[in-house]
């Protein structure tokens, strides 16, 4: 795995883990949060939050706990911005100082869930009539990678409320995607491994 150091830009650290199911332990101020979920929420929330931590100890926070804003987005000690994303077996999570950047996104997915059916929810134009001009596994692929552009895009922007898809275009660039919204653009970078997908993008 190395999906985090193909997404990064200089001032921007993360950490990524595989959920190979070994023992973790969640900041005691931390454990409010998921203190009557699921398990598998549980354990979700304790990788993301274990990323997010190593993340922050290259800037010196590694110690700090994370609260949890509105609509469960998670809280980052003063003067830091970041993102923390998790998918089935899998947790990643970017941090860098806020006085160099004002926002982060990330966000991993596994290809394959985001079926036809769904374009015309998740997607414009634009971006159907592009994906229909490639073959099976890169429309899967590509797919994939609107969607998650979409998702870390929405982070960056610190976007709040349910994530209307379509007032989101993603167009993929030379070295990434570019991302646009309301006359706002930001460029992002993507990594795949086997079936999974990791995009980040930054303001």
């Amino acid at each position: 795995m190395g999906l985090v150091a193909r997404v990064l830009m200089p001032g921007i650290f993360g950490a990524e883990m595989e959920d190979a199911g070994h023992p973790l332990t969640s900041h005691p101020e931390e454990e409010i949060f998921v203190a009557r979920a699921a398990p598998k929420r549980r354990r979700d929330f304790a990788l993301g939050r274990a990323c997010a931590r190593a993340a922050l100890a290259e800037l010196g926070h590694g110690g700090a706990a994370i609260g949890q804003g509105e609509g469960g987005a998670p809280l980052w000690p003063a003067g830091i911005v970041g993102s923390i994303t998790h998918t089935s077996g899998y947790a990643a999570a970017l941090a860098a100082e806020a006085r160099l950047f004002s926002g982060i996104g990330v966000d991993a997915e596994r290809v394959g869930g985001v079926t036809q059916d769904l374009w015309p929810r998740l997607f414009d134009a634009a971006e159907r009539d592009y994906l229909m001009g490639l073959g099976g596994e890169s429309r899967a692929v590509m797919a994939t990678l609107f969607f998650s552009a979409k998702e870390t895009a929405y982070k960056a922007w610190r976007m709040r409320g349910a994530l209307a898809f379509q007032d989101i275009h993603v167009a993929p660039d030379a070295d990434g995607f570019i991302a646009a919204r309301s006359g706002q653009t930001l460029r992002g970078r993507y990594a795949v491994e086997g079936d999974l997908i990791l995009t980040a993008a930054w303001l």
